[in-house]
Order: structure tokens, then sequence, then C-alpha cells
């Protein structure tokens, strides 16, 4: 037994299983079977009961009660380090992030769509196998979706990675919370860093969630980091819930665009998918089907005769006499091969029927859309961008025209300076933004994003101010 760590109300464990044997990470509660703590436990339990299948969600194995009355659970072991280590020794290529964080997606996906809302996606609670997967951890304080009661506290939250609802005392178990924390962890695996942590600074807690209820998205900061990569993370750590991408498919979907635009290979997404009534096969289509396989993985050919018998045809010194011989001998070639051509086709039709009939998979890996556009840039951007510099040449305002009529999106915009850092992106729903008129010219990038998170190419202009920049000097 060697000890891995502790929470609010447990320790885990290493331990060596004998039956099977292999290595187990058990969680043991600190305190007694009676209490909140312990509702809490058995939660988890049943929670990670429920997805612990998906490849991307640490596997459950068991859970009991000790002789002392504490609670337990028995889950696979992951070996050092987890996520939060590895980045502690500077953050991840940019291949590697995106990798990971699709692979999370999906489980976050999965678990969403049985009900279960995560609450605590952060680095920490991402581990990798002994095959180098990463996994999901640490259902703790997960809740299925819906409103909390105003004494359920998000116990255990974690400021850097939670968004700004719950830091505003939001009592809504809501899967955009989730894709909220999962792109803070992303930004967190690009930068090294949680997105509003600044540097060599002592951040208190008051000022850090001052930051993400306020702030706007600092940049990534990483010259290999396309701008769609930073893009996506501002749809999805959108200040409003409303605003970020309504699914972590559609997160995962986005992220993979980025995979095509870099040329890197794409990341499957894992998801759940649950059989229907009319999925699945009666106990008596069991039965009389002697050939079926359950798991649906393997199906049995049926093995086709390929012998054809050899017909005699060479003609003797008594050719007239043998030719009822050759006659017969020919007429019993003709119908094997007729025979075999019927079991072909036979063994053929069995097999598509067996195919139609055979049934589906519990996890489904969805290999990405083709797409000649893998940036999702049919999204038209801005109409009619301009700007037109104040009469006192202090500030330059920028107007612009929805995409397309009915338009229900909303804006991304940045000041564009040349030669200079990328500043950071904000959030409109407006078409119109004033910036400080700069000394030669200035510039700005507008973008469309459509409801469904998808983000048009920029829309870009620029108002010469070196007049007002002149005049500044004099």
């Amino acid at each position: 037994m060697r000890d891995l760590g502790a929470g609010g109300y447990s320790r885990v464990y290493l331990y060596e299983q004998h039956m099977p044997q292999r290595e187990v990470a058990v969680k043991i509660m600190n305190c007694g079977v009676s209490g909140g703590p312990a509702s809490r436990f058995e939660s988890e339990a049943n929670l990670m009961a429920r997805v612990s299948s998906h490849p991307a969600i640490l596997s459950i194995y068991g859970a009991g009660t000790a002789a002392d009355g504490r609670l337990f659970l028995v889950m696979e072991y992951c070996p050092p380090p987890q996520l939060s280590m590895v980045l502690r020794r500077g953050p991840l290529s940019v291949a590697d992030a995106l990798s990971t964080t699709i692979q999370i997606a999906g489980a976050v996906e999965s678990a969403h769509r049985v009900g279960i809302v995560h609450r605590d996606i952060k680095p920490a609670n991402i581990l990798f196998t002994a095959y180098r997967r990463p996994v999901l951890s640490d259902f703790g304080i997960s809740a299925m979706s819906g409103p909390r009661g105003e004494d359920d506290e998000l116990r255990g939250m974690s400021v850097p990675w939670a968004p700004p609802e719950q830091l505003v005392g939001s009592h809504l178990a809501d899967p955009a919370s989730d894709i909220y924390s999962l792109a803070a962890t992303a930004y967190a695996m690009l930068t090294g860093r949680s997105p509003f942590e600044i540097p060599d600074a002592s951040d208190s807690v008051y000022e850090l969630s001052r930051r993400i209820i306020k702030d706007p998205l600092p940049p990534l900061g990483r010259q290999d980091a396309p701008p769609s990569l930073y893009r996506v993370l501002s749809v999805a750590m959108a200040k409003d819930p409303a605003r970020r991408y309504p699914t972590a498919l559609a997160f995962a979907r986005a992220l993979q665009q980025v995979e095509a635009e870099l040329g890197l290979p794409m990341t499957a997404v894992d998801l759940f998918h649950a059989a229907t009534d009319s999925e699945v096969p009666h106990d008596d289509d069991l039965l009389e089907d002697t050939n079926a396989t359950r798991l649906g993985v393997f199906e049995p050919v049926a093995e086709a005769a390929t012998h054809v018998p050899v017909v005699d045809v060479d003609a003797g010194a008594d050719g007239e006499q043998d030719a009822g011989t050759r006659r017969s001998r020919l007429l019993i070639g003709a119908t094997a091969v007729a025979v075999t051509a019927v079991a072909v086709t036979a063994a053929v039709l069995a097999s598509r029927m067996a195919e139609h009939s055979r049934p589906e998979a519990t996890f489904a890996t969805l290999a990405p859309v083709a797409s000649a556009d893998p940036l999702g840039v049919s999204v038209s951007p801005p109409r009619g961008l301009s700007g037109a510099l104040s009469e006192d040449g202090s500030t330059v305002t920028f107007t612009w025209e929805a995409p397309e009529d009915e338009w229900d999106g909303s804006f991304l915009f940045r000041e564009d300076v040349a030669g200079g850092a990328d500043a950071a992106m904000q959030s409109t729903q407006a078409t119109t933004v004033q910036l400080p008129a700069r000394q030669g010219s200035t510039c700005i990038e507008v973008y469309s994003v459509r409801a469904d998170g998808r983000t048009s190419a920029a829309a870009g202009a620029c108002v010469d101010t070196s007049a007002a920049g002149a005049a500044e000097a004099g």
C-alpha cells in the first residue's frame, strides 16, 4: 500500500489486487457512512459507474464499506504524472494540447448525454493511463443537470478554472460550465498557467475571480498557435454561457478544424450510444441464430466450396464409345459449378442481412467530417467594414453590417497593431466599435460568430491617422 494523495473528504492509496492481479487506486473516506460527505461519496460511485466505461473516463472497479465503516472506491490506477504536474514543467505542444482536449471533450459530451455535469474539470483531474491516454477523473462534486438547492454549494470548486456564472453564485448544474472549464484547461495546456493568472504575481481569490468575471481572455502568446485556436477558446470561454458552444461535441469539432488547418492528424471523438429498443434482438432470435455474435464485432462468413471437379475431356482411340461418358462428366461439372455459384450468392446475401441486424457497439468513434473548408470560413465575414476618424482626431469609429439578413450571431474584434503583439479578442453584439487613434494608422479585425460557434475569416480595415498622430505630437 502507498499513499497517493488526499482530497477534501478522502485519501487515495495504491493497492495490489490479488484476483485478478493488478494495481488499483483505492479512494477511502476520512469519516464513516453517515452525513453529507458520505452521500456525495456514494453519488460519485454511482455517477462514475454510469460513464466509466468511456475510453477517456477513469474506470471504476467497485465500491464498498470497510470494517471500520468508511466507504471506499476501487478505481483504475493511473501512474503519475497527471496533467497538472506535466504543466509545471511547461506547456504542451499545440498538437498534444488539441488531441488531449478533444479526447476529454468526448468524455464530457458522453457524460452530458446521460445527464451528468462534472463541475470540476481542471488539469489535476486529468490523468494518464499506462498507455498515455488522458482520462477524466474525480466526479466527487458532479451532479445531474438542472437546478440545485440553495444549500448545495460547490464545495471543492477550483476558482482558476471556474466559469463566471459559478463565481457569482449560480445554482444551476449546466453543461455550459463544463465547456468553459475544459477550454480553460486547454488554455493552460498551451500556456502553462490558468487563463487569468498573472505570472509572478500573488493573485488573491477575489482579484482572480474579478478578472474571470470582467476581463477579456488574454492572448495565448504563442507563435505556433494560429488565431483560429484563440477564437475557438474565446467562444468556449464566453462570459455569457448562452454564447458558448452549445455542446462539448461542437467544441471538439471546432478544435478538429484547427487540427485540419495545421495539417495534423485529426483526433477522433468517442461518444456513448445507447441502443434503442428496436435495435436489441429478442432472446428467441438469439437462441435461433447460432451464428450470432452478441458484441457485433466479428461476423461469421459462410465458407463457400471452391473445389471444381476436373472433367476429363481427352478422347481416347474409341472416342465414340466414350461420348456418353464424356457427356455425363460435363453435365456433372456444370452442375457443380452452378451449385458453387448458388452457395457463394447465398453467403453474400447472408452476410449483408447479418450486417443490417448486427447490434451497434456501445461506443462509436466519430471520424471528423471531411471538409474542403476546415476552418468553417463558409460563415461570411462582416460586410461593409469601414472606419472614420473623429473631429478631434482622438478616436476612430469602425462600423460594419451583419454578414446576412436576419443574423442572430455575434462578432469578435481586436485592434490590429502592426509589429505588435496580438490584442485580446473581444466580443460584441453591436456593429460598431470605437478605438483610440494611433500614430500612423489605426486598424481592426472583425469576425462573424454564428450561433453554433462557427467563426468567419477576418474582415479588416484601416484608417489613416497620421495627421492625428502629428497633431498630438505638436
